[in-house]
């Protein structure tokens, strides 16, 4: 009698008598529904509040460029003048700079007490000075070279670390290799070595005694006093560049079982070069450059490491006076600017995750309850089929989802959400609608491991909560890093 019964229905008898039924179902939960559709517009609000929140913080006079009153004109009354020259750290950020300031080019001079020293973890090369200096600052700063001409290195190891000072007041800073122990910015708008308490460093091979100046850096229309502070350089040579690494390796602090951090200045690979060919390999520090994917990148000091290297190769063949110099970095002009801080894009994926993942439990409770009211067996003894029901109610849940993604999508541009007004809807569409059918997919799949209502929801809500977490925490930061492969 089932079979016959289930041979008479057509198609549109049985999707017309399951639309009627979730069309009940959802009669029923009205108030779930509601609060299902208010959470992304109570999120979306949110955001709109903390950004606005955090604009006028953003706004107050101490994170803008500084002014001063000037009578420019001599005529007695006060003009409101702005500039880096009345500006702080926290403002000049954002000052108008036609011109910006020119900075010495500088070294990634490990501070004193991270360079390079004989340890455990470094028995096979003996060669490193004794962690006795440590206690002194005294330690002297490493260059690893290797290759397949070891005369060409050592005659170039030669040429970087001059005996005696070549500073010349005359040329300025052009013919100095310098380098500094401080952090490193993410533009050469202000450069922290002359601004911080720590001095900057020149390379010799032996510091003499009375080796340490100070230096006028002229910043705008003001000068900075800089003390220069001799440094001992050393170059040790290795037979492979496998080595070169192993050593960088270890110097790393979790790259060694003493947690030991043992820096190195650079390192050299020159691989065939000779007189007539040049050919170089360079390794560099870039521990401050923070490759996290949440935070702007900041700058590697390695632009000085290459000039270096190439001054004492274009001294090794044409003379030691022979220099390309070098006389400054500087960041491009800019219009001044307003701070900013993009809290909705900062937060938005996580909400984001968290508000198109909640039709996940939605469907998976669904299909639970059909499975623990028997309401599944009900409907097969009148002739609903196993095709009929799986395409309608897949059809059922997408046209809900699509609903529910154009509201939510449709309110967060109108309230201004760039996370939805940078981005070209159509891409937008297609990857929605991509992505709700994988949730479907993925909630008609779990909930055959379900047979109670209350513990399928409590799982699914686990899961959104989780997978929000783990995707703002831990899968965003391998997709944005730069070191991720593209293909």
């Amino acid at each position: 009698m089932a079979d016959s019964t289930d041979g008479s229905s057509s198609f549109r008898t049985q999707a017309n008598a399951l639309f009627r039924k979730n069309l009940t179902f959802q009669r029923r939960n009205f108030k779930t529904n509601m609060r299902l559709i208010l959470f992304p517009v109570f999120l979306c609000l949110l955001l709109v509040v903390l950004q606005n929140l955090v604009n006028i913080e953003l706004d107050k006079a101490s994170l803008k460029c500084g002014c001063s009153c000037i009578d420019q004109d001599g005529n007695g009354e006060c003009e409101r003048v702005c500039g880096i020259e009345y500006s702080d750290l926290d403002q000049v950020g954002t000052c108008s700079m036609p011109s910006p300031p020119e900075w010495p080019p500088l070294l990634q001079v490990p501070a004193p007490q991270y360079r390079a020293v004989r340890t455990d973890h470094l028995l096979s090369f003996g060669d490193f000075p004794n962690d006795s200096c440590t206690s002194t600052a005294s330690c002297p700063t490493t260059v690893l070279m290797t290759g397949n001409n070891r005369s060409l290195g050592e005659s170039l190891a030669r040429n970087m670390f001059p005996s005696s000072s070549n500073f010349n007041s005359s040329n300025g800073l052009a013919d100095v290799v310098l380098g500094s122990a401080s952090e490193t910015p993410v533009s050469n708008i202000l450069e922290p070595a002359f601004f911080s308490s720590l001095p900057v460093y020149y390379i010799q091979s032996q510091c003499q005694a009375n080796s340490t100046f100070s230096i006028s850096v002229p910043v705008a229309s003001t000068k900075v006093e800089k003390e220069i502070r001799c440094v001992q350089g050393q170059h040790l040579w290795r037979n492979r560049s496998s080595d070169i690494n192993n050593e960088l390796y270890a110097g790393y602090k979790r790259g060694n079982s003493e947690k030991k951090i043992n820096e190195i200045l650079a390192g050299y690979d020159f691989l065939n070069s000779n007189v007539s060919s040049y050919d170089v390999i360079v390794w560099y520090n870039s521990t401050y450059k923070n490759d996290s994917g949440n935070i702007p990148i900041g700058l590697v000091r390695v632009r000085r490491s290459i000039n270096w290297v190439s001054n004492a190769f274009l001294q090794l063949l044409l003379g030691p006076s022979t220099q390309m110099l070098f006389d400054f970095v500087k960041e491009m002009p800019k219009p001044e600017t307003e701070r900013r801080l993009d809290f909705s894009s900062l937060l938005g994926p996580l909400f984001f995750t968290w508000v198109i993942l909640q039709l996940f439990p939605i469907v998976l409770t669904a299909l639970v309850y059909e499975k623990q009211q028997n309401l599944r067996i009900m409907m097969k003894m009148h002739g609903l089929g196993n095709g009929p029901y799986w395409m309608i109610s897949y059809a059922y849940f997408l046209a809900i989802s699509l609903v529910y993604m154009f509201c939510f999508v449709v309110f967060g541009s109108v309230v201004g959400l760039k996370f939805f007004t940078l981005n070209d809807y159509s891409i937008q569409f297609v990857f929605y609608f991509i992505y709700i059918n994988l949730q479907i997919s993925l909630a008609f799949l779990v909930a055959a491991l379900f047979y109670n209502v209350k513990t399928a929801a409590v799982v699914g809500y686990i899961i959104v909560f989780a997978t929000g977490l783990v995707g703002a925490g831990f899968f965003q930061f391998f997709l944005e890093a730069t070191s991720f492969p593209s293909k």
